[in-house]
């Protein structure tokens, strides 16, 4: 069945290994820019802590960088609540506008999917990327697994900083 659902992504150990050497899972990365390029709004929901700390820089990197593929990110420290706080998942739900029904919820410990289930949301066990986007594939009914290149996001070009600039509304210089 195809389900337009937003994933909400929580894949720790991928995160992770992403703060310690800053580098990114690129067939994850991917996948979200092709489900997002299909209309389906996608969120990181992390537990994490203001980091204070002399790598702060390379999470600010990564936290950046993860901005530029995903339509929100939830940072726990920033809006006072954690998984598996059932509240937390409320929160993303109201943020992406959708209901429990039409959300995929990755995650890669089980007692975090548990609240999101008991919610309504589909919830996805992530142990490594290829199973995960092989079932993402699956319930969303879009093709995930194709090639290495990352793909840009679609925009509209009013939010382009370059290009073409709107003087005013329908003309365009």
């Amino acid at each position: 069945p195809s389900v337009g659902s937003p994933p909400l992504q929580s894949v720790g150990q991928d995160f992770s290994a992403m703060f310690l050497n800053g580098k990114v899972n690129k067939p994850l990365i991917q996948a979200v820019s092709t489900l997002r390029n299909h209309g389906i709004k996608t969120c990181i929901l992390t537990n994490n802590w203001i980091d204070d700390s002399p790598t702060r820089d390379c999470t600010a990197k990564v936290l950046s960088l993860l901005r530029k593929h995903f339509d929100f990110v939830i940072e726990s420290c920033r809006i006072g609540m954690r998984k598996p706080e059932t509240r937390i998942y409320q929160y993303a739900l109201d943020l992406l506008n959708v209901k429990p029904k039409e959300a995929i919820f990755l995650d890669d410990t089980g007692s975090n999917l548990k609240p999101a289930r008991e919610m309504g949301m589909t919830t996805l066990l992530f142990r490594d990327t290829d199973a995960a986007l092989k079932e993402l594939q699956t319930l969303t009914g879009i093709q995930l697994i194709e090639s290495d290149e990352i793909r840009p996001t679609s925009c509209h070009p009013d939010d382009l900083s370059h290009g073409i600039v709107s003087i005013k509304p329908g003309d365009r210089k």
